[in-house]
């Protein structure tokens, strides 16, 4: 580490790095000690002089913005530096969600809602950037993207709490096409009453009901050979597995498969028994395929199990407007389930690879954060019920074998996920047991 006394911190740093090139770990040790020590100008101008001469690194950006902070620095120049690291990133997109986070944080929640914006154009399938950017598009009333957010989360279904996010979208659309009817601009409100019938349109649904105590078990497999079941509740191919039900209450007795924009082509529908009396040893399955186009059509069969409690049907799909594969969200999947041990799985992503001295720097800094004095505020009463939950982080592979009929062929299916935490925010609540917040 240089001499800190024989200039200003900027001059110091700027001599350091123009005639050496440490170690990424050195550096990130001498980071932690300075602001250990909450010297915190040598932090910002250590880390800036890195940057300016070519020696940057992802963490960076991030302890210098949370540095800045401290020190009070105005809040267009954190700004920019959470936008330096989305460019470092490369438009990556998990470092495009932790920007727009932290800059939602900080109060610029319309740079926030372009940087959602953009992420949502690298994956376009994943929730994360229509759920956070619908809230700040609607704080900001900004039409353009309460229409963009309400409609990408419409046209897809995540896992059990869709249903509410699917509600809050809609109501988001029709409280705009009412907001342009009070304008007067009747074009605008029925184009967005087409996007949200467009949005709300699904190429195949399945839904098989049952009566009686038995635990029926469904799985689709899907063109291109990927399988939806409860043990992979996503497929690339875009199927959802969205209920995994048990009898005898009829409310749960029944499985939901949805494939919001699929590929033409056949699905073969398995479905097998694993205990309980089926009445009638019988099912019935209703296939919905186009639902909410001019296309609709509806299919349904009364299955008859055989006598090892299994049945199958193909069905063929002839318009699918799917193209691509999609990338399986990286949430993790809550299958709704009533059976009396649900099955679950992970969703998709990498975690991100940091350096441990980096992750020390940035666990000292929001301590130093969280430090500061809160100022007094008079409060009423408050409940809060704090509940402890895994949320997992990683990545995972699963695979299924086929066997063909013949036994001459087997195909192999094989499903990765992956799993990545964005980030985590603090809040503060009253204590009863003395009445200082946490």
């Amino acid at each position: 580490m240089p001499d800190l006394t024989t200039g200003t911190p900027r001059e110091v740093w700027d001599q350091f790095f123009s005639q050496h090139r440490p170690a990424p770990q050195l550096l990130s040790g001498w980071v932690l000690k300075l602001h250990a020590e909450k010297q915190y100008p040598q932090v910002i101008a250590c880390l800036q002089s890195a940057l300016i001469h070519g020696q940057s690194q992802p963490w960076m950006y991030e302890v210098l913005a949370l540095t800045m902070e401290i020190e009070g620095a105005p809040k267009e120049e954190v700004e920019r530096v959470m936008l330096s690291l989305t460019d470092f990133g490369g438009a990556d997109y998990e470092t495009m969600i932790f920007s727009g986070a932290y800059l939602t944080r900080f109060g610029r929640k319309s740079t926030a809602l372009t940087l959602y914006r953009q992420a949502s154009g690298i994956l376009p399938e994943r929730a994360e950037p229509y759920v956070l950017g619908l809230k700040l598009a609607r704080d900001l009333e900004n039409t353009e993207g309460i229409e963009w957010g309400a409609t990408g989360i419409l046209m897809h279904s995540w896992d059990s709490d869709y249903l509410k996010q699917h509600r809050d979208a809609e109501n988001a659309l029709k409280d705009l096409a009412r907001r342009f009817r009070q304008k007067q601009d009747e074009t605008q409100a029925r184009r967005v009453e087409e996007s949200l019938a467009n949005a709300k349109s699904r190429d195949l649904i399945i839904r098989l009901d049952w009566n009686g105590p038995a635990d029926l078990d469904m799985q689709v497999e899907e063109p291109f050979g990927a399988i939806c079941s409860t043990e992979s509740p996503q497929t690339p191919t875009g199927g959802l597995f969205l209920h995994d039900g048990i009898g005898p209450d009829s409310k749960s007795s029944y499985e939901l498969y949805v494939c919001p924009r699929g590929p033409a082509g056949p699905y073969r529908i398995t479905i097998k028994n694993l205990g309980g009396k089926l009445v009638g040893d019988r099912a019935t399955l209703t296939v919905t395929m186009l639902e909410g186009t001019s296309d609709q059509s509806r299919i349904v069969r009364t299955l008859t199990l055989d006598g090892e409690g299994e049945a199958a049907l193909t069905i063929d799909l002839p318009k699918g407007r799917r193209t691509v594969l999609r990338a399986v969200s990286f949430r993790t999947e809550t299958i709704e389930s009533t059976s009396p041990s649900p099955r679950s799985t992970s969703g998709i992503r990498p975690a991100r690879q940091v350096d441990r001295q980096a992750l020390q720097v940035r666990r000292e800094l929001e301590e130093s954060r969280a430090q500061r004095p809160i100022s007094p505020r008079r409060a009423g009463a408050v409940g809060f019920a704090p509940q402890i939950g895994i949320v997992g982080s990683g990545s995972a592979m699963q695979t299924q074998a086929i066997v063909s009929r013949d036994r001459r062929y087997v195909k192999i299916g094989i499903q990765p996920t992956f799993n990545d935490l964005v980030d985590v925010f603090t809040f503060t609540y009253q204590n009863t047991g003395n009445g200082t917040a946490r």
